[in-house]
């Protein structure tokens, strides 16, 4: 997998120290709420594995998952497509979706509808990465951990052709490997 990277971009370390001082500040702004927390699968797995043990208060949990890619490859498609949407009761609740990236702005603004069509309480959204200079759709989120630049980027649950998700850093991977294959 190393071979087919051509840099680390954010560190193990500097994903760690950015991933608790987001909790701390969740902490604050969520006391004393009840929190829901909706991850969009599977890219925030890790992300949100990481932030929630940081919160010192329970939180419910659920996910949706959409499917945003072209078969295999790097290539969005126009619109997100929702498969599996949520399955708790949100209404009246502080919900916070929880993404790994956020570049177009396409998935994330279809997810923001859906979910506000399920009447929470408020809605906020927090992203691991935020790649400003593909934004398509104005959103902005309320959350973010690292402002980006226009790099394909794995690692730390970001992956090409659902690979690479397993890197403890944040990489650029190299141009041609997005047609290689790795085993």
């Amino acid at each position: 997998m190393k071979k087919n990277i051509e840099k680390v971009l954010i560190t193990e370390t500097e994903i760690r120290n950015k991933v608790k001082e987001l909790a701390q500040r969740l902490a604050v702004d969520y006391e004393h709420k009840s929190l829901t927390i909706i991850s969009i699968l599977n890219g925030s797995l890790i992300f949100l594995s990481d932030l929630i043990r940081h919160i010192p208060f329970p939180v419910k949990i659920d996910t949706i998952r959409v499917n945003t890619y072209i078969g295999d490859s790097k290539v969005p498609k126009g619109e997100a497509d929702i498969i599996n949407n949520i399955s708790l009761d949100i209404k009246d609740e502080h919900v916070l979706i929880v993404d790994d990236i956020l570049d177009t702005g396409k998935t994330l603004s279809k997810i923001v509808q859906v979910i506000k069509k399920h009447n929470p309480l408020s809605l906020k959204v927090c992203i691991l990465l935020n790649k400003i200079a593909r934004r398509e759709v104005e959103i902005v989120p309320d959350y973010c951990c690292f402002e980006i630049e226009d790099k394909f980027v794995v690692g730390y649950g970001l992956d090409f052709d659902n690979k690479y998700r397993n890197l403890p850093y944040i990489a650029v991977l190299k141009e041609g490997c997005y047609n290689c294959s790795v085993k």
